[in-house]
């Protein structure tokens, strides 16, 4: 983590090289500048608060542009070539982690103090903005109320980017202020315990001041939410639903000193989920298909995307189109970086009526979200019928085609005219109210059960875990039954098909420390053999995999370790 004081990274939104941005994440591309020419000058220095989101999770370009999913039991990458394939083999170590973010969230932590160092009014008071106070009024209600924010969305972040390490590394080194280079490589890594508290502290500071935003005058902030053209920034919503995930990743087994669930962490975890279902601001009431895609500010799910690094793009189709579309479409380049959803995902839909998969129309009756998921044989697609049958147009193993005999549909939009470059929007949310409910059905389910009611939410009537569960089932356009019951099989699984290719099982598997049995299956698929006029179904095997107890936890990346030889290497590596 070494530094450099006499000048100022602006580590600027790459937005502006590749994608055209919500207004007010649009900035200049990176240069650096004397800390002078920053300190004194409100523009630079709103323009390096706008970096700060830049290191923000993307989960469709994330591991090499494998994707989370790819990288465990979900789905497979079509290219053996893609560097998520290492995650898949096992053959991965501090030399080599396709993941590897450790200096990426290090250096925006960084970037976040720098800004709060310089932003900060006591040692730079020019940014009282008292000059305008009498001559101005209006002016300076302005400029103090967008300083006021900018150092709420710094703090959060650095919360953010705190946790998005300790998930990863386990115990970390804290850093909560600019430092020197002596007092960075005298640095000690923290308890992972110790991490989360200092984190969750963070948050509790926040969410009252966000609060606060809301009485200043000239606010942009109002009833929980920013205006038009400010909509993408941090809200109270996103602190609280950071600390709900926070204190269910401590309280799960991976990160419990007993290896099993912390009860009193579960409780704590159950109350942040419920202060955001309390906040009255976010509903599934919209559809499991628009949902991927609604980038409006009334999208009733969002509570924070991915909204500075990306507007809107066609990566996503192109990689993942199958091919035999309508030209109108499709390219003869689609399919170069596919993620073939698995059979082992397929399993998990249920029928909607509870009964037994039909071998003979084995996709018939499932849950609707299974059809806004995954595409499959037979299937209309970019006005035509999805071939992924043995010696189909885009059959199973046919170069730049399915491995799985399936394609991905969630996050892939239909009918994208590829060839003459369209491009539209897509959602990578950071926090979205379907998982809320879900978390804190996991942790109400593993502090006080299925069915207790412990009068935590007080938005619409209390909620047990159970009745979380089936408010997500209860989705507009999903209606699946709702559960009679409720147990750790049927808790698990309902998170598995809701948040599907959002980046969430990697994790999931990890903290319920599973994976050893999970990554260890082998990969399957389905090949279909057409007779006729009628499909012969066979479930195969795609590829083995590999997992290693030590892989719970990344390594210390090799560099870091050599600069702090002193610190102990995360167990395995």
């Amino acid at each position: 983590m070494k530094i450099k004081i006499s000048k100022i990274l602006f580590v600027l939104s790459v937005c502006g090289l590749l994608y055209s941005c919500d207004k007010f994440f649009e900035v200049d591309l990176r240069e650096q500048m004397d800390e002078d020419k920053v300190v004194n000058n409100e523009d630079y220095l709103a323009r390096l608060w706008a970096g700060l989101y830049w290191a923000m999770e993307d989960g469709f370009t994330a591991v090499g542009n494998g994707g989370y999913a790819s990288a465990c039991d979900e789905a497979d990458n079509n290219q053996q070539s893609s560097s998520v394939q290492k995650f898949n083999t096992g053959s991965w170590n501090a030399q080599s982690n396709p993941d590897d973010r450790y200096k990426t969230l290090y250096m925006a932590i960084r970037s976040a103090n720098d800004f709060l160092r310089l932003s900060d009014t006591v040692n730079n008071p020019q940014y009282t903005f008292r000059e305008y106070e009498k001559g101005e009024p209006e002016k300076y209600a302005t400029k103090v109320f967008n300083w006021h924010a900018y150092r709420l969305d710094a703090s959060f972040l650095k919360a953010y980017y705190h946790f998005e390490l300790w998930k990863r590394y386990g115990d970390i080194a804290i850093a909560d202020k600019l430092l020197t280079e002596s007092e960075a490589l005298a640095l000690e890594r923290t308890p992972g315990q110790e991490v989360v508290e200092y984190i969750v502290r963070a948050l509790d500071s926040l969410a009252p001041m966000y609060d606060a935003l809301e009485t200043m005058k000239n606010t942009q902030y109002t009833n929980g939410k920013w205006i038009d053209n400010q909509y993408g920034r941090i809200t109270k919503g996103a602190v609280l639903a950071l600390k709900a995930r926070v204190l269910l990743y401590a309280a799960s087994p991976l990160n419990s000193p007993s290896g099993q669930y912390d009860v009193e962490l579960c409780d704590r975890a159950a109350r942040a989920a419920a202060d955001v279902i309390n906040l009255g601001l976010y509903s599934t009431n919209i559809s499991y298909r628009n949902m991927q895609f609604d980038r409006s500010s009334s999208n009733p799910e969002n509570i924070l995307d991915n909204r500075p690094n990306f507007g809107n793009f066609n990566h996503m189709e192109s990689w993942n189109y199958p091919k035999g579309g309508s030209d109108q479409y499709v390219t003869t380049s689609v399919g170069g970086n596919a993620t073939c959803p698995s059979q082992n995902l397929v399993d998990a839909y249920e029928t909607v009526d509870g009964s037994a998969v039909d071998p003979d129309d084995p996709y018939a009756n499932r849950d609707p979200r299974f059809y806004e998921t995954i595409l499959c044989n037979g299937d209309t697609f970019n006005d035509a019928t999805v071939e992924s049958f043995v010696g189909g147009l885009a059959g199973i193993n046919n170069t730049n085609c399915t491995t799985t005999g399936y394609y991905l549909k969630k996050f892939v939009q239909d009918k994208v005219q590829l060839p003459q470059g369209t491009t539209v929007p897509h959602v990578w949310y950071l926090f979205r109210y379907g998982e809320i409910l879900l978390n804190y059905a996991e942790a109400m389910f593993y502090a006080h059960g299925a069915n207790a009611k412990m009068g935590y939410v007080t938005n619409g009537g209390d909620l047990s875990a159970l009745e979380a569960v089936n408010q997500v089932r209860a989705r507009a356009g999903v209606d699946m039954p709702p559960l009679a019951s409720l147990n750790e099989t049927k808790l698990r699984n309902e998170r598995r098909i809701e948040l599907a290719f959002e980046g969430h099982r990697f994790w999931d598997v990890r903290r319920w420390k599973i994976a050893e049995t999970t990554e260890n299956q082998p990969l399957m698929g389905m090949r279909i053999i057409k007779i006729g006029e009628r499909f012969d179904y066979n479930v195969v095997k795609v590829e083995d995999r590999t997992f290693r107890p030590a892989m719970y936890r990344y390594p210390i990346p090799f560099a870091e370790k050599m600069r702090y030889p002193s610190w102990e290497q995360n167990e395995g590596w």
